[in-house]
Order: structure tokens, then C-alpha cells, then sequence
């Protein structure tokens, strides 16, 4: 039976009337910011799943912006955790091998830094997304939620596939109670 941690889907790209409306405008170009928030799209999930508030992924990016959680890669692991435990979800960014993976999705989702559709090259990292459970076998299927437009039609990978191209670094969480779905 999979273990699945109840986690909706947030979309990194970012709608132009979200955008005006909470005054992107000011931080300049949507679309370029909205390449670069998948680590935003993913912490407003987790918030949701952890029944918080969760302020849209523009105004995730103003207080992104305002603290210094971004680079021009990305936002930093450690700033969306501190970011999410001061909107009320403990985390930590740290690093976790491939071997805890299964372990540590039985008590909560995990953001983990993987590359964009989870080629097997050998390329890692530089792509944020939610893993939110587990399905148990010889190479067990894990279940994600991928805020980018790939991810709206894809849900699920092996671990094997995943781990080629994950970095051994993710945010985790304080343990999420609804799991059992």
C-alpha cells in the first residue's frame, strides 16, 4: 500500500493578474521570475498541505526577495526553510542520502533539489520539487508534485530514475499529519 502525503499542486509559473495584483511588477519581469520559483511554487504546497496560510507565489517571491533567500539560480535551500518556519511550518535544509529518502517520506513531504524531469545522465539539481510519498517494491515508485509545466502531467518516478539526478540535498519538515491516503 503506498504511503502518500496529501500535498496539492502549485504552479511556479505565475499568472499575470496574481502578478499585478500583489505588485510583481515592481520586481520586474514575470516570466523570468517565474522560471526561477519553483522552490516558492513548492513551499506554498507544503503550506497548504500543513494547513497554513500560504500567500501566493508572487508575494512568496516579494518576501523571498526582501530577505535574500534568492541567487540567480534560485532561491537557497536554507532561506525557504527559514521562510517556512516563520510562516509556521518548522524545516530545515540538509543534506539526505538517497538511502533515507522512503524513511523520512513516512512522516512528512520533502523538497528535494533534483534536475527538471529527472533525466539519468548524470546532471543533478538546480530544479525544486515537493516528494510526497512512496509506493514499496524492488525500485519503489516515488510520488511528487512538480511545479513546473512537465510536472502538471507528472507525478510519479522510480527511485532508481530519481536518484541519477537528485543532489543528496532537501528541506524537510516537521511531521505532517494526513498522510495516510
Amino acid at each position: 500500500m503506498p504511503r502518500v502525503h496529501d500535498v496539492p499542486l502549485c504552479r511556479q509559473l505565475i499568472a499575470p493578474a496574481e502578478w499585478d495584483l500583489h505588485g510583481g511588477w515592481a520586481l520586474g519581469d514575470r516570466t523570468e521570475w517565474s522560471n526561477r520559483a519553483c522552490g516558492l511554487a513548492s513551499l506554498r504546497a507544503i503550506l497548504l498541505a500543513y494547513g497554513h496560510a500560504a500567500p501566493t507565489v508572487t508575494e512568496l517571491l516579494k518576501l523571498a526577495v526582501k530577505q535574500d533567500v534568492l541567487t540567480p539560480r534560485g532561491a537557497l535551500h536554507a532561506g525557504i526553510a527559514s521562510l517556512a518556519s516563520d510562516l509556521g511550518v518548522q524545516s530545515c535544509a540538509e543534506p539526505v542520502p538517497v538511502e533515507e529518502l522512503l524513511a523520512r517520506l513516512d512522516d512528512a513531504p520533502l523538497i528535494v533539489s533534483v534536475t527538471e524531469q529527472f533525466p539519468e545522465d548524470g546532471r543533478s539539481g538546480g530544479h525544486l520539487v515537493i516528494l510526497r510519498g512512496y509506493e514499496s517494491g524492488p525500485d519503489p515508485t516515488m510520488y511528487f508534485r512538480d511545479p513546473s509545466a512537465w510536472g502538471q502531467e507528472n507525478d510519479q518516478v522510480s527511485l532508481s530514475r530519481l536518484s541519477h539526478s537528485y543532489t543528496g540535498r532537501a528541506i524537510t519538515f516537521a511531521p505532517l499529519n494526513n498522510g495516510d491516503s
